[in-house]
């Protein structure tokens, strides 16, 4: 069997969870004796594919800040990919995210979509700049896909909820990480602190219904409560004006801070952490807190969509629409060593029930049901 894989989640972004999915799909892939793969990728700044020999891509790092680039470098590869699929040299297509460029072009071969989340299908109304038009695409995609893969039991309601499509061609394959086995060689042990102060630790995106100003709001009587108590946000971009004037108006600008992420830095974040909080309200599956469990990290979750799926009995969990409960449920682990001991104890056997290998296997077998 051959998959083809494109190039939609490998162009624009050196990061993401989606492009992390697939290239730890084909990275498993490459182990194994009964599939081949090819990813019809030509332009990438993708850091997780520098990993691995299976992208003969051309990086443009020192042009990475113009986005007339980023706009060039999809077309091309656009146009690379087509050719990919016009060529019909493959089994199954998997496209790696909601565009119907190929649907013209890809004849009769069986492809199979992985349904992430229904975010732009719940928050639209509230963020329409959250996948703008977005819906329409998905729906002829859905039509025509031959399978649905989505992340977890909530993210296949959700699709069952929002379009017209049979259950049975749904099938749901949960995530894994690799990101603790790999990364941990040569890191600091957890007793030598890789920041000066006790911190929560907040992982990537902040805006629209992730929530982090609901959080941060929570947190201002914590903070203040625990004077030696910092906030630490990885990833998701610098802070903003509006996040930089919030924090200023609080007095707290000193005790929140803004890490750039790489994954061995980012290890040594959720090693170091008195607790890993997540207060999304909206995940398809949540991929930190696997990651979290990866690096020994008490974890704190939003009772919403998938994450009480994912994390099950090894997190505490809160409301994250009520100030009260979130700082409850933070201050709570912050100050309980037992409870820390516990949680981090219950992690380490949740992530035994998750891994890119399992996510392989079950992948290959829905490929299977369509050739």
């Amino acid at each position: 069997m051959k998959v083809l894989y494109d190039h939609q989640s490998f162009t624009g972004l050196s990061y993401g969870g989606v492009s992390r999915y697939f290239f730890e799909l084909m990275r498993s892939f490459a182990r194994r004796q009964d599939v081949e793969f090819e990813l019809s990728l030509r332009l990438s700044n993708n850091e997780y594919l520098d990993q691995e020999s299976f992208s003969s891509h051309l990086r443009y790092r020192s042009l990475a800040q113009f986005h007339t680039v980023h706009r060039v470098a999809s077309v091309l590869n656009r146009i690379y990919s087509l050719g990919r699929i016009k060529a019909g040299q493959f089994d199954v297509f998997h496209p790696t995210y909601y565009h119907r460029y190929f649907l013209n072009s890809l004849g009769t071969k069986p492809f199979v979509l992985t349904f992430h989340d229904a975010a732009s299908e719940r928050y639209g109304d509230i963020y329409p700049d959250l996948g703008e038009g977005l819906y329409e695409v998905k729906k002829k995609l859905i039509k025509r896909a031959d399978a649905i893969i989505t992340v977890s039991e909530f993210s296949k309601q959700e699709i069952l909820r929002f379009f017209p499509i049979n259950p049975e061609k749904v099938t749901v394959v949960h995530l894994g990480t690799a990101f603790g086995s790999e990364s941990m060689n040569g890191l600091a042990q957890p007793s030598v602190a890789g920041e000066p102060f006790p911190y929560v630790l907040y992982v990537g995106k902040r805006r629209l219904y992730k929530n982090f100003d609901g959080f941060f709001r929570a947190m201002q009587p914590v903070l203040n409560r625990h004077p030696d108590l910092h906030i630490i946000c990885a990833g998701g971009g610098m802070f903003d004006r509006d996040e930089q004037s919030m924090f200023h108006n609080t007095r707290l600008d000193q005790r929140v801070h803004y890490r750039p992420v790489t994954d061995t830095g980012l290890m040594t974040l959720y090693r170091n952490a008195r607790a890993f909080v997540f207060p999304s309200l909206n995940e398809g599956f949540g991929i930190p807190v696997l990651e979290a469990f990866s690096g020994g990290c008490p974890v704190v979750l939003s009772d919403r969509t998938s994450l009480p799926e994912v994390g099950a009995e090894a997190a505490v969990y809160f409301d994250p629409e009520k100030d009260d409960a979130i700082a409850h449920a933070v201050e709570r682990v912050v100050t309980d060593e037992t409870l820390r001991r516990d949680l981090i104890r219950k992690g380490t056997e949740r992530l035994r029930h998750f891994s890119c290998d399992k996510t392989a296997r079950q992948t290959l077998d829905v490929y299977r049901t369509v050739i």
